[in-house]
């Protein structure tokens, strides 16, 4: 039996992806701006990739309709009143990284819906506090059960040696868009 812990064996996986990582990606070193895959053809692959989110969503089943009518956003909105312990709809708005007008407006569609429920806060009647409702929950599962689905489908398409490489690529994008 080892005395390896969950922790670091899932430490050991983490740092061989790393490195098999780093392996991939020094056989793309030198692949730059001025390179034939520069500027150019990173924005068509961009675009492409883009269009194919786009086809995708639209191609997905409609299965739970308040589910289909979530927004990417909306559905961010939800899973951060999830997270949170009565927030305003201030906090949510932070959270999410849109103005508190857009969250107010988003959770007054959600509340159409029957997704969301404000009142007013019980620590101070100024703020309004918002919670999922049970065709909320109903919905936000069904969402995540779904995201997940696909999510599962597109990692199966990649060939497994260069899982670690795409790991890393949508790491550094996210990284790149979160410096923009």
């Amino acid at each position: 039996m080892s005395d390896e812990t969950p922790e670091s064996s899932a430490e050991r996986l983490r740092a061989a992806d790393r490195g098999v990582a780093a392996e991939r990606a020094r056989e793309f070193e030198g692949v730059g701006l001025d390179s034939p895959v520069g500027l150019e053809e990173f924005q068509r692959a961009w675009t492409e990739l883009i269009n194919a989110a786009i086809h995708a969503r639209s191609r997905s089943g409609h299965g739970h309709r308040a589910a289909d009518d979530l927004t990417l956003t909306q559905a961010l909105l939800m899973e951060a009143v999830r997270g949170l312990d009565s927030p305003s709809v201030g906090a949510v708005a932070q959270v999410v990284g849109v103005s508190s007008p857009s969250a107010t407006r988003m959770i007054q569609q959600l509340e159409r819906k029957g997704m969301m429920a404000r009142r007013r806060s019980e620590r101070d009647e100024r703020s309004t506090v918002v919670a999922i409702t049970q065709e909320g929950e109903k919905a936000l599962a069904h969402r995540r059960r779904s995201m997940e689905a696909r999510q599962r489908r597109v990692f199966e398409a990649i060939r497994p040696s260069l899982r670690p490489v795409v790991l890393e690529l949508l790491r550094d994008l996210r990284d790149a868009m979160d410096d923009t």
